[in-house]
């Protein structure tokens, strides 16, 4: 295998090896040659051929030439969203010197710029994008509660500004490794008032940790000196960008129908779907080519109708 900087690593359990596929996809596009290192829980896909997972839990596929999954068995009853920093921490171990770069990044997120231009990125330090949420002022009472709530384990947590990151994407270079173990640590104390984190999220966001992962990384982010942040269409938070496309929410691009819900909610295509779904095809065949023909006319046409059609 052709030797790279860095490292990719996401988690995923049930249908969501459905993004799996597409981000592997989406990197092989940019030029990624490396590892994509998978944090899974459950039975592997089935596009892997049949491969099977050594005593440790691994089962390595591949890709095509210079690529290939690692699928890592996850130990843990937690949400596997929920363990990113110990999956960081892993990929490290592994890989040790051999690497410059970790990058966490959601299975339902397509990238869209060259392996480069991430690395770049991270050497200025931790490389985080910017919420659709953002901002959060530094005056808000989640900060203030976070401050108060930390201080009881003697960390002085003063928020440095008011951007709110997501969680779906983490980039680390070597000089600032140590990030993976802050964020895992915050997250930690965190437990002790949200108990075992085995959701996405709790309560609802009156509640002083909601998203657990999310709002941890947001401390741990506050709390480091060299960071960089871009903004929200780093993700195409609503406005079209030239990184990635998350597909946020609840329901994914491989789950919808776009049509129906066009008609039954008012709800268009996003960036993310149209992204997706160009994705599914090669170097890994996710669906059979017809059905993924099928859903780009169906974006297409609730596209077009979507310019004529309003709910009230």
């Amino acid at each position: 295998m052709t030797p790279t900087q860095s490292v990719f690593c996401t988690v995923f359990e049930r249908d969501y090896h459905l993004g799996v596929g597409a981000l592997a996809n989406s990197l092989y596009h940019q030029g990624y040659r490396g590892v994509l290192y998978a944090g899974y829980r459950g039975p592997l896909p089935p596009w892997t051929n049949g491969i099977s997972p050594d005593a440790s839990g691994t089962a390595i596929y591949d890709v095509a030439e210079g690529m290939s999954i690692h699928f890592v068995r996850q130990g843990t009853d937690e949400m596997l969203a929920n363990i990113k920093p110990q999956l960081i921490e892993q990929v490290w171990e592994r890989f040790g010197d051999t690497i410059e770069n970790v990058f966490y990044i959601d299975c339902d997120i397509v990238v869209k710029a060259a392996p480069k231009h991430f690395e770049e990125w991270a050497r200025g330090g931790v490389a985080l994008c910017e919420d659709m949420n953002s901002p959060v002022h530094t005056s808000h009472p989640l900060r203030r509660q976070w401050a108060e709530y930390y201080a009881g384990f003697g960390i002085d947590y003063v928020p440095k500004d008011d951007v709110y990151v997501n969680g779906g994407f983490v980039g680390i270079n070597r000089r600032y490794r140590d990030f993976a173990g802050l964020w895992k640590t915050i997250q930690e104390h965190m437990k002790l008032n949200t108990g075992r984190q085995d959701r996405i999220g709790i309560a609802d966001r009156w509640n002083m940790f909601h998203f657990m992962d999310q709002d941890a990384l947001n401390v741990a982010k506050d709390l480091t000196e060299h960071v960089s942040i871009m903004g929200r269409d780093a993700m195409d938070f609503g406005k079209f960008g030239y990184v990635m496309s998350h597909a946020a929410g609840r329901s994914k691009p491989w789950q919808k129908n776009y049509l129906r819900n066009l008609i039954s909610t008012g709800q268009r295509p996003g960036f993310a779907d149209k992204l997706y779904w160009q994705h599914v095809s090669h170097p890994i065949r996710l669906f059979p080519e017809s059905k993924a023909e099928r859903k780009r006319m169906a974006i297409r046409t609730a596209s077009f109708l979507s310019r004529f059609f309003t709910r009230t």
